[in-house]
């Protein structure tokens, strides 16, 4: 056995030597192809990683021309939204709000003023928050101020109409809201509450006469003194415009405070002419004084008013409730009125129970019957 394993041994070791020569050679062989592999792998890498740059590149380039570009209108946009800001400040143009005031002649006989006092100025979009009627209230305002008709309701259609002044009522209403609490709870305990019949219309004028000053007149605010052309909610008490259109409130014989004062008479008289038609409209004739009905302000027909009237209040909204005509003349139906709750200094001492309670009974208004 021992000589065996001699025997084998230079066997073994030329078998070795064959295979380490194998190897070698095996390795010289693919040392080319692992550099050849190599360098293709990194020129393949280099290649996609490029074609990523160029695409990263063109990406990147694209999203900063978007934003430069958008940079860049939004820009140009503030820029001309400050002209047409400045613009329409030198031109007194405010449509952007809703103004709401009282018109009273209280001081017109005495010193030729005709006062009025801010209710409230609200952003229009907060008056009218659907787009397409704010867009109509709008263009209309803009007709109107063209064609100097002060009077923006008439130029509206009949359903128009009605959403923009039940609108306005209900932001009218809402500056009074406390009164009408204490005004309801009259009925069951003493109170000084009475109220008032108001009507309300929209304008839209922008007065050209001077009349303003800096605390005195010694400092007038300029010899070209114009008003801002601005949409308004007319807030008039009932009899007032009843006194206007019988002609028991005139012009002073001395003239107006000022050309302001003028202007503001002059809508007024337009808006007594609208109350005129429609007391006219509803009661059938043309005396002034003349009572509402049942605390209605449409155009229905005479019969089923009476026939309201003469009915309890259960059956008034079924004897109105056939459709009236449309409006035959744009005036009609372009003011509405609103009952207002005040505050008064005592109550009346010759009242008796039954006027009293009628008295503080609130009341409602319907424009279309």
């Amino acid at each position: 056995m021992a000589l065996e394993v001699k025997q084998l041994r230079p066997i073994a070791v030329a078998v070795a030597a064959a295979v380490a020569v194998a190897v070698a050679g095996v390795e010289k062989e693919s040392k080319p192809r692992r550099v050849t592999s190599l360098v293709q792998g990194l020129s393949f890498r280099i290649r996609a990683n490029f074609e990523f740059v160029l695409a990263a590149l063109v990406g990147g380039g694209v999203v900063a021309l978007f934003v430069a570009l958008f940079h860049a209108l939004s820009v140009a946009f503030l820029r001309y939204k400050r002209i047409c800001a400045q613009r329409d400040w030198k031109r007194h143009v405010d449509l952007g709000v809703v103004q709401a005031c009282i018109l009273s002649t209280e001081h017109l006989q005495d010193i030729g003023r005709i006062e009025k006092r801010t209710l409230f100025v609200k952003p229009i979009t907060e008056v009218f928050r659907n787009e397409y009627i704010l867009q109509r209230v709008l263009a209309t305002a803009e007709e109107a101020a063209a064609s100097g008709n002060t009077m923006l309701v008439p130029q509206l259609s009949a359903e128009d109409k009605w959403h923009v002044l039940n609108t306005c009522t209900n932001h009218l209403s809402s500056c009074f809201a406390p009164y009408h609490v204490f005004f309801n709870e009259a009925r069951r305990c003493d109170s000084y509450y009475k109220s008032a019949w108001y009507c309300f219309t929209l304008t839209c004028a922008q007065t050209s006469a001077s009349g303003r000053w800096f605390i005195t007149p010694l400092k007038p605010v300029g010899t070209e003194d114009c008003g801002m052309l601005r949409i308004r909610i007319v807030l008039m008490n009932e009899q007032e415009l009843r006194e206007i259109a019988a002609g028991a409130v005139e012009p002073p014989s001395f003239g107006f405070f000022n050309g302001r004062h003028e202007s503001r008479w002059n809508v007024c008289l337009r808006f007594s002419e609208l109350f005129m038609r429609q007391v006219r409209n509803v009661t059938g004739h043309d005396d002034i004084h003349a009572d509402w009905g049942p605390n209605l302000c449409g155009t229905g027909t005479l019969h089923k008013k009476r026939q309201a009237a003469s009915s309890g209040s259960g059956r008034n909204i079924s004897a109105m409730a056939e459709p009236s005509p449309a409006p035959a003349h744009p005036d009609d139906n372009s003011l509405l009125r609103l009952h207002i709750p005040f505050p008064c200094s005592q109550a009346p001492t010759n009242a008796t129970e039954e006027e009293r309670r009628e008295e503080n009974v609130s009341k409602d208004v319907v424009l279309f019957e």
